[in-house]
């Protein structure tokens, strides 16, 4: 007769989520000087703002909103629109 076991299995533990900013594509992007220093400036006071809830933000977030803004207005890219861009941009 097998002996009964008195020890519970331990629970597996929870699956590890990967943090979010590791499902990103890395891609660089060269900026002036300026420009970082307004991104740094903004994600500060954005982070100060919200008091620590929700995920954090970084000079990163910032581009990556700007990107996705961008390219709602800009949708699809048709011929001739390099140059009407520039314009814009």
């Amino acid at each position: 007769m097998p002996e009964a076991s008195t020890q519970e299995e331990a629970p597996e533990p929870p699956p590890q989520r990967t943090p979010k900013y590791l499902t990103y594509v890395r891609k660089e992007c060269r900026l002036r000087p300026d420009q970082l220093d307004a991104l740094t400036a903004l994600a500060r006071k954005l982070n100060r703002e919200r008091k620590g809830k929700g995920e954090r933000i970084t000079e990163n977030t910032l581009i990556r909103w700007a990107v996705d803004e961008f390219l709602k207005r800009h949708p699809s890219t048709r011929k001739g629109e390099p140059d009407s861009m520039k314009e814009e941009v």
